[in-house]
């Protein structure tokens, strides 16, 4: 009997103390594996910019030198068919006939007409009655004779000056010159080509060379007005 109580005893008293193992939280020495708690957010370096490349220069284009003008000079020539009448009846008649060298691409014709209209015109020398001029196709017949040479031909008869020259009886225009317009006229190729005829005839007749009188006035033509006009302004005629 006693020691069935013994054991009873020792039966309660293990199941107290399991039941109080299982209430008791047990307190462990020492620190925690892992710490709970937000997960940094991790730096990124920052990127590196990339350079921005060097643009290449566009070169600049290389000016292309100006090409100056130039005739060729064959030496020979064709001779006006046309004979023209003078206007007017009064004054010294003068008989000329026109020739253009063959490499100039004038037609002998249409600038023999032409140069015939500038002087039959009273704004040219015949404008005072002194003088008239005729026509003719027949270069025996003719008391002087007027001619467009390219510039290396005419080179050899005579000194260009203004686009003109005389050698005895000969007047001579610089065909070059007559197809292109000095700069002092602009665009006015026909009262350049009238300047042409009336300075370079106005040398056969024995005029003087002259110079701008009076800035804004007209130029006289006898001056050399292919380069400059001194301050007058363009004038083809003797008396326009």
């Amino acid at each position: 009997m006693v020691a069935a109580v013994v054991v009873a005893l020792g039966l309660t008293s293990a199941t107290l103390v399991w039941a109080n193992s299982m209430i008791t939280p047990v307190h462990r020495v020492g620190q925690p594996t892992n710490t709970l708690g937000p997960t940094p957010t991790a730096v990124s370096a920052p990127p590196t910019p990339t350079p921005t490349p060097t643009p290449t220069p566009t070169p600049s284009p290389t000016p292309s030198p100006t090409k100056k003008a130039t005739m060729k000079s064959s030496g020979k020539f064709d001779n006006t068919t046309l004979n023209l009448n003078a206007a007017g009846s009064s004054g010294t008649l003068r008989t000329y006939t026109v020739r253009t060298e063959t490499s100039s691409g004038l037609d002998a014709n249409k600038v023999a007409a032409q140069i015939a209209a500038v002087l039959n015109d009273p704004r040219s020398w015949t404008g005072k009655g002194s003088v008239r001029f005729a026509l003719v196709a027949e270069p025996a017949k003719a008391s002087f004779t007027i001619t467009l040479a390219s510039p290396v031909t005419a080179a050899k008869s005579c000194a260009i000056t203004s686009g003109t020259c005389l050698v005895g009886t000969e007047v001579v225009l610089d065909a070059l010159a007559w197809k292109n317009t000095a700069a002092t006229y602009g665009s006015d190729a026909a009262g350049w080509q009238s300047y042409l005829v009336n300075h370079g005839v106005g040398t056969a007749l024995g005029k003087k060379p002259a110079n701008c009188a009076k800035a804004g006035k007209p130029a006289p033509v006898m001056m050399a007005q292919q380069a400059t006009l001194g301050g007058c302004a363009a004038n083809a005629w003797p008396y326009p």
